[in-house]
């Protein structure tokens, strides 16, 4: 799937592609200098689909290079999902001049896109216009086209952005029959995980902690702060310590993999949580303390149900 950022300068593209799709926290983001030119990052969506992200840089050098001849074909061409953000503080003259050439080169190249997303970026800020720029935006635009167009105020700084693109996101790869095919088959390898193990199991996508599935069936959480959903800092540490052990008692060599389950435990049940591949990590949430419920959840994390739902991760990213 090919999305295509785009938009003046300064609107916040690059800084909303990085913390939603590269796990970056906000505070890097501060102080990106411009983007030069397009800048295109591949990356997996929730762990079943991959996307490509076009960001295109706003200065007006670029803009003049994106509409030429040359090159309008390559940018609007084969588009899924198209977003136009601007910010909605700083009034350009030229915003609604660009949104135009925007809309006529993507329906032009791509006019199977049935959705164009508009983002009025930084209302946060105390000085933000958003009616302004909706009522310049959708001036003057054929009745058609508008049912089109959606438009949503948004803060990158305080994470609106983020959620309404994610939803934009997973709208748009509902739509994909190989997403959904995906999904399906994850779903069933979660189920035969539960299967007589009183335990729930979630799946989340590593790189943007985004849940890919899990056996409570309709479950939605936020985005772990847009953070990576890493398993634990003593991992290195234990492993380090762990393999001098085996070394001092001449036991076989240990891989770190064998040490990736970590167990929480709470007054009421235990939560296990185990990497799958690079790009997922497992959680399973037993109903009882019961050590027979515990010692089934161990057994399926390490046997051939386990291995089922781990071999598929790898062969779909071979």
């Amino acid at each position: 799937m090919k999305v295509l950022l785009f938009g003046p300068q300064n609107a916040g593209k690059t800084s909303l592609m990085r913390t939603t799709c590269l796990g970056y926290n906000f505070m890097k983001v501060v102080n990106l200098k411009p983007t030069k030119g397009i800048s295109r990052e591949n990356f997996i969506f929730r762990g079943i689909m991959e996307l490509n992200v076009w960001d295109a840089g706003g200065q007006e050098r670029y803009l003049e290079r994106y509409f030429s001849e040359n090159q309008r074909e390559l940018i609007f061409s084969e588009v899924t999902t198209a977003v136009f953000m601007v910010d909605s503080s700083e009034t350009d003259g030229n915003v609604k001049e660009i949104f135009n050439k925007f809309l006529e080169y993507l329906i032009e190249f791509s006019p199977h896109t049935e959705r164009v997303y508009i983002l009025l970026n930084k209302i946060d800020l105390q000085d933000s216009q958003e009616d302004k720029f909706y009522d310049i935006l959708s001036e003057g635009i054929d009745e058609d086209l508008k049912k089109k167009l959606y438009f949503t105020p948004v803060s990158v700084k305080e994470g609106s952005a983020q959620h309404r693109l994610i939803e934009i996101l997973d709208f748009e790869i509902q739509r994909s029959t190989l997403s959904l095919q995906k999904l399906g088959k994850i779903r069933h390898l979660l189920d035969e995980l539960k299967t007589n193990t009183l335990s729930e199991y979630l799946l989340f996508n590593r790189p943007d902690g985004l849940l890919i599935s899990s056996t409570l069936g309709r479950f939605e959480s936020k985005p772990l702060e847009f953070m990576k959903f890493e398993i634990g800092t003593l991992d290195s540490n234990l492993y380090q310590i762990y393999k001098k052990i085996t070394q001092m008692l001449n036991m076989p060599n240990v891989s770190p993999l064998e040490l990736s389950t970590i167990i929480y435990e709470s007054n009421n049940c235990y939560i296990l949580v185990k990497e799958v591949s690079n790009e997922a990590v497992l959680m399973s949430v037993t109903k009882n303390k019961d050590k027979e419920v515990f010692f089934e959840v161990m057994n399926r994390l390490n046997g051939d149900h386990f291995n089922n739902l781990e071999s598929y991760f790898k062969d779909s990213n071979d």
